[in-house]
């Protein structure tokens, strides 16, 4: 959940506008007055339209913690002309979202990360947009201070493309034949990414195709970073379902009824829709089984509590599509 957070009228008109910015792109948000707002723990960031010095003074202490898993904190200016963030800038996402609010209310994002001043990409924004295992604390600092003084080797797995032209500036970049990505002496494992699919009997390929461009659009993933389809059984003979699949070039993995209800019972957090129970004997399609798909990608070697939903449950034209990730 991203906490937004103002004083005065014109701030609540402007945390509205940034609701529905976060509303398009599928990230829950609840938005508060600053006298009603409370730091609950287990927010994914904070959005505080006020002074700079408000935030510092009042709040950074309570939020902050271990730097690979702080929320993120970005403040804006009630006018929204200048998005600065705080906190958690490259793995909790602030200048990601600082860059998202930039381009929707036409500010500017100030970014002061080191990296980014000099057009480098760090090792732990490397990690966030190829979607890796998060590096070591130490490794963070020791690789990103080398990438501001000179260049240092990356390795990609032969497949994966350079995402961002930054990289260049930052990185000589090799290929290998491996399944993990390696910069300089630090090996970082690929977290799976798989998305889960369900639809409605007959439902046309383009819808269930542009569906799954448009979840993957909002959560900047190329279609080559897919590691995995996954369905329950019974839809798995959908040529809807089956075409996408082929199109995108990847595998479908489907999933027994009972393994789908077994995820419900360990996830509370998951969408219960009594149409689908009704008709289908489960709670729901797309989430669970992007949940399954990565516990059978990574061999069993994760549980399903574990797995972190990038995208929950988005409908599109009788389509319901979840990215999983784990």
């Amino acid at each position: 959940m991203i906490k937004i957070v103002y004083i005065t009228e014109r701030g609540r008109r402007l945390a509205s506008k940034i609701g529905d910015i976060l509303n398009y792109y599928r990230y829950p948000f609840s938005i508060y007055h600053l006298r009603d707002f409370e730091i609950e723990g287990g927010e994914r960031g904070f959005i505080f339209i006020m002074a700079v010095g408000i935030v510092i003074r009042k709040y950074i202490e309570e939020i902050k913690g271990d730097k690979r898993r702080d929320p993120f904190v970005i403040v804006v200016d009630e006018g929204g002309r200048y998005i600065i963030p705080l906190l958690s800038n490259h793995l909790g996402g602030g200048n990601y979202f600082s860059k998202l609010l930039e381009g929707e209310l036409r500010g500017r994002a100030v970014l002061t990360t080191a990296t980014d001043v000099n057009g480098k990409v760090g090792i732990d924004e490397l990690s966030r947009i190829y979607f890796l295992e998060t590096p070591r604390k130490e490794d963070i600092l020791r690789i990103n201070r080398k990438v501001l003084e000179e260049k240092v080797d990356l390795y990609l797995p032969s497949s994966w493309k350079v995402i961002d032209r930054r990289i260049y500036n930052t990185y000589n970049v090799h290929y290998h034949e491996r399944d993990y990505v390696v910069v300089e002496d630090v090996i970082l494992p690929r977290r799976y990414v798989v998305v889960g699919l369900g639809c409605r009997r007959g439902v046309e390929t383009w819808k269930v195709y542009w569906a799954v461009k448009k979840a993957l659009y909002i959560r900047d993933i190329p279609t080559w970073r897919i590691d995995g389809f996954a369905t329950v059984d019974i839809k798995g003979g959908e040529r809807g379902i089956l075409e996408t699949v082929e199109k995108l070039r990847g595998r479908l993995y489907t999933f027994k009824r009972e393994e789908i209800m077994e995820v419900y019972r360990v996830r509370e957090d998951l969408e219960r829709s009594p149409f689908v129970l009704k008709s289908l004997g489960i709670y729901g399609v797309s989430e669970p089984a992007s949940i399954l798909g990565v516990v059978k990608l990574r061999g069993g070697g994760i549980h399903p509590k574990d797995v972190d939903l990038l995208l929950r449950k988005f409908k599109n034209r009788g389509v319901t599509v979840s990215i999983g990730i784990g």
